[in-house]
């Protein structure tokens, strides 16, 4: 097994606290894998930086999650001729033309790509770095490219200095970095648990396993522990399974709200509350025509007062925002459906007019309830 990253917690049931790796950085609250959202992680006490590299087409490596840029910058209206906008088709010259954060909100508009130099230079010594080797298969060379442009960082790959882990779900990415820099802990990402074989196969030479926590069994964590390696599993964002993966053994969680899940780390709430919380997500519902044309969130207010909610808004693990329209004032221990889709206005349901569904029915999801201040006041995930 790699040693563990100098300065991170390594063990869920060992006395020492759990790492929090914030997301694509603080992403519940700003644009993911952008400056800005890094920033607002470190500030908020994240132990490390997750994020993505891919490579440009020119061959520049570049932060950024989905392999095609139309999710997360105005890449559509900027080329318009180069669907479908594969983050490898474009040169880093015409990366840095999009904008990273107005599709989040209007406030980040102006964030811009970073380059993994970039990256390393924002994080300085400041919090850790968990860097995921995206896309391998579409990104030819990748491992390769990132180990050549951390050989020279001593800042990152010296002993005693930031703690640092690279990981994939292509095993083979991940083999093919670690013989070139094998004092670099890495992990191998994935939904679920390998085998036992495979774990000590797997403990000879990787620092971690990162299991979806939606498919992550008691058993199968406990295996992982026994194989010698750490269980840091992704996305987790409610505080339900937080507790759920700290009883697990989890030794860090990958969350897209590092404050929040820093403060029940800490004995703390998690959030500060506002007298509304989320009840219920439902993905689909039976009748559904066309199929989860009624997927809707129910809001309750769980005060003995009235809470305007106009203004306030969902996000969902991946950042789609969902906002509750004007006017609308919840009864003590009234409800509000919340849809993502076209429909008919009434004081208890409010349709946001969407044209595509937003909450994943195959595995599960989670969302942040904020006010329209963008202050978070509850967390809710469930489990399909």
């Amino acid at each position: 097994m790699a040693d563990a990253p100098a300065g991170g917690a390594v063990a869920g049931r060992g006395g020492r606290r759990p790492a929090t790796y914030a997301h694509r950085g603080s992403s519940g609250a700003a644009p993911e894998n952008t400056a800005a959202a890094f920033e607002r992680a470190i500030a908020e006490g994240a132990d490390y930086i997750e994020t993505d590299v891919q490579l440009s087409a020119d061959g520049e490596l570049v932060i950024i999650h989905d392999v095609t840029l139309a999710r997360t910058t105005d890449a559509r209206l900027t080329f318009a001729d180069r669907a479908p906008w594969n983050v490898h088709d474009l040169t880093l010259t015409e990366l840095r033309k999009l904008d990273a954060g107005g599709w989040y909100d209007e406030d980040f508009t102006g964030q811009r790509i970073l380059t993994l130099d970039e990256l390393l230079d924002l994080l300085g010594g400041r919090v850790g770095l968990n860097l995921e080797l995206k896309s391998p298969a579409a990104n030819p060379g990748l491992a390769h490219a990132v180990a050549a442009r951390l050989r020279p960082r001593r800042d990152w790959i010296e002993p005693g200095a930031q703690p640092l882990v690279v990981g994939s779900f292509d095993e083979q990415a991940v083999r093919d970095f670690h013989a070139l820099l094998p004092d670099v802990p890495v992990a191998l990402i994935a939904y679920d648990v390998p085998t036992s074989g495979k774990l000590t196969e797997l403990a000879e030479w990787a620092f971690s396993v990162n299991p979806d926590i939606r498919r992550l069994r008691p058993e199968d964590a406990a295996r992982v522990v026994e194989a010698g390696m750490a269980v840091v599993p992704w996305t987790v964002d409610s505080p339900e399974l937080w507790r759920w993966a700290l009883d697990l053994g989890a030794a860090g969680m990958i969350t897209n709200y590092p404050y929040a899940l820093r403060n029940m780390l800490r004995g703390r709430d998690p959030v500060p509350g506002a007298g509304v919380v989320v009840q219920d997500i439902r993905h689909h519902s039976p009748g559904d025509e066309p199929p989860r044309a009624g997927e809707h969130v129910v809001l309750r207010n769980v005060s003995a007062q009235p809470v305007d909610v106009s203004g306030w808004y969902l996000r969902s693990q991946s950042s789609a925002r969902i906002v509750v329209g004007d006017g609308y004032v919840l009864p003590p221990g009234g409800l509000l459906r919340v849809h993502t889709g076209p429909g008919r206005d009434d004081a208890t349901t409010y349709h946001n007019g969407r044209t595509t569904a937003v909450w994943n029915g195959t595995h599960g999801d989670s969302a942040g309830l904020h006010r329209a201040d963008g202050t978070l006041v509850d967390l809710y995930a469930y489990i399909v």
